[in-house]
């Protein structure tokens, strides 16, 4: 596996908190295995946003080049306050990606974008609350889960208030790091127990040592 891209929708009020352990945990892999995965900022367009923090985020790319990247790994999609209307290109985009059976991730506002389009009404799911995806209008009430993280059929949804489970979903989705890696960051950050810690550097080093 080499020169594999994660893609990170970069919109208006994009939500700081949530995609920022990814971006660490992309530079850090980079770090370890150089040349194996590239953090593409995509966006409908390329002029600068303003993340929910007010920090400026110019898109590298746009949406439309993501549709045919073979090299892509999964399209992960940060929260935000804008995703009552609009992000069009966005939808069609997932549903394109979809079919060529690249994971696409969403956490917090980005779960209501997709029920919003119809994504989730026939697959397990998760988000804020049940009743925050009911105000979509959508038909996946049935399907909803109460849980951290959910995957099916190609769509990771999260909580806005589980970044970190949410990273760690998609680095065991794209093979960012080893298992071992991942589980023991994710529990060290769960947790803050220092055996996990431990876990995590002896994990790291023997990665670094492959």
């Amino acid at each position: 596996m080499s020169g594999r891209t994660i893609a990170l929708y970069t919109t208006e009020t994009m939500a700081d908190w949530e995609y920022a352990y990814l971006t660490t945990q992309v530079a850090g892999a980079e770090a370890v295995w150089p040349g194996r995965f590239t953090l593409e900022f995509a966006g409908d367009g390329t002029d600068t946003v303003r993340s929910l923090g007010g920090l400026p985020v110019r898109p590298t790319t746009d949406l439309e080049a993501l549709a045919s990247d073979e090299s892509l790994a999964a399209l992960v999609i940060p929260g935000g306050d804008r995703y009552g209307q609009g992000h069009e290109r966005l939808l069609d985009l997932v549903g394109v990606l979809l079919a060529r059976d690249v994971p696409v991730a969403a956490i917090c506002g980005a779960t209501y974008l997709l029920a919003r389009g119809g994504l989730l009404d026939t697959r397990r799911h998760t988000s804020n609350d049940a009743s925050f995806l009911r105000m979509s209008g959508y038909q996946g009430g049935d399907h909803y889960v109460d849980a951290p993280v959910v995957t099916d059929q190609g769509i990771t949804t999260a909580s806005g208030l589980q970044a970190i489970p949410f990273t760690a979903a998609v680095a065991r989705l794209t093979g960012l790091q080893p298992e071992p890696v991942v589980d023991a960051w994710e529990q060290l950050y769960d947790t803050r127990r220092p055996e996990h810690f431990y876990a995590l550097r002896e994990a790291t080093r023997e990665w670094q040592d492959a």
